[in-house]
């Protein structure tokens, strides 16, 4: 009987630290029913287009892509209205311009089914399902942007430039001279975190009540939890774009960080250069050092929000996601870095 006791006691004990440790995020949404994702691909329709009947095909791209195309052709690729007498004269070009042709080939290449992305983009979207019910999942298309855009949400559509994803040391990326803490990052792997953070930032536009330093990073914050919600097993470096040793950084100097911000009263500026020196992408955050991360700002407004959320069990993440003060978020969540 000993024996049994001292085995169950085992057992609580081992079940309650593995519950501890456990990601309170990582849900079960196996019961959530919405539709697989079907990814349209913009970039097989153009490029393999018959271009001696372009007014026949493009009623049919608009009819496929709704208003995405004309926002495509206008916009991302900078060629123009559909509507222009110049039109069809423009699309060939761009089809038939040798390093498009070439791209379009690695496209195909490294992306030759997107079975694989579909069924990434789904999970993601089934816990975007779970957390917000009456909102509805995006159609997704891919394209080629012409190396001007990664992913574009456009109404209902998000736009995903695939040639901006062909892993960090292609070729194009070397000639177009892409600085490197861009190209670290235009891998297979980050794709869905960044559809995810667009898309994120569609749905839940702005909403803070001021329009100072703490307030920014805490609306990105907010936006870095959901993330969180959405991609509860994938890395943060992966989410943010930082490397292992700049994720390091972060951690090792959190206290120095926001010791930084109150010595330098910045918590409170409106002044958007001084923002911008701790918000703006780039290798490193200039106005600390060299050895930093990038947007150091959004990285602490990221720790601020899972301090809230953390010390607040009961705010489900529609409250977060609706809460407009910032100085409330910042004295709830009891963010004291040590």
């Amino acid at each position: 009987m000993k024996n049994f006791n001292f085995c169950v006691l085992i057992g609580i004990i081992t079940g309650f630290l593995s519950s501890c440790g456990s990601n309170p995020l990582d849900v079960d949404v196996s019961e959530v029913d919405i539709p697989k994702v079907s990814i349209k691909r913009l970039e097989k329709d153009l490029f393999t287009m018959d271009t001696s009947k372009i007014s026949v095909v493009t009623d049919d791209l608009q009819s496929k892509y709704g208003s995405f195309y004309p926002v495509f052709f206008s916009r991302i690729i900078n060629n123009g209205e559909v509507r222009d007498s110049g039109y069809a004269v423009r699309l060939k070009q761009f089809i038939y311009d040798r390093d498009m042709r070439e791209t379009f080939e690695s496209v195909m290449k490294a992306y030759p089914n997107t079975d694989t992305l579909e069924n990434d983009l789904t999970d993601m979207f089934r816990h975007f399902k779970y957390y917000f019910p009456e909102k509805k999942a995006p159609v997704i298309s891919t394209m080629i942007s012409g190396y001007n855009q990664w992913v574009v949400p456009v109404d209902t559509t998000i736009g995903i430039g695939l040639e901006m994803y062909l892993g960090s040391k292609n070729k194009f990326y070397q000639m177009l001279a892409l600085p490197r803490y861009k190209t670290m990052f235009m891998n297979k792997e980050n794709i869905v975190p960044d559809v995810t953070r667009e898309f994120l930032i569609s749905q839940f536009p702005y909403n803070m009540d001021k329009s100072d330093f703490l307030s920014e990073i805490v609306y990105v914050g907010k936006i870095m939890y959901l993330m969180d919600a959405m991609l509860p097993n994938v890395e943060d470096t992966i989410k943010i774009h930082y490397s292992d040793s700049q994720m390091q950084y972060c951690k090792q100097n959190e206290f120095n960080i926001w010791s930084y911000f109150a010595a330098q009263k910045l918590l409170y500026t409106t002044d958007q250069a001084e923002i911008m020196k701790f918000t703006a992408d780039g290798p490193f955050t200039s106005a600390l050092s060299k050895e930093s991360a990038p947007r150091i700002g959004y990285w602490t407004g990221w720790q601020i929000i899972r301090q809230y959320m953390k010390n607040n069990p009961d705010m489900t993440v529609q409250q977060l996601i609706n809460e407009t003060d910032a100085q409330k978020i910042l004295i709830k969540s009891k963010y004291k870095p040590k």
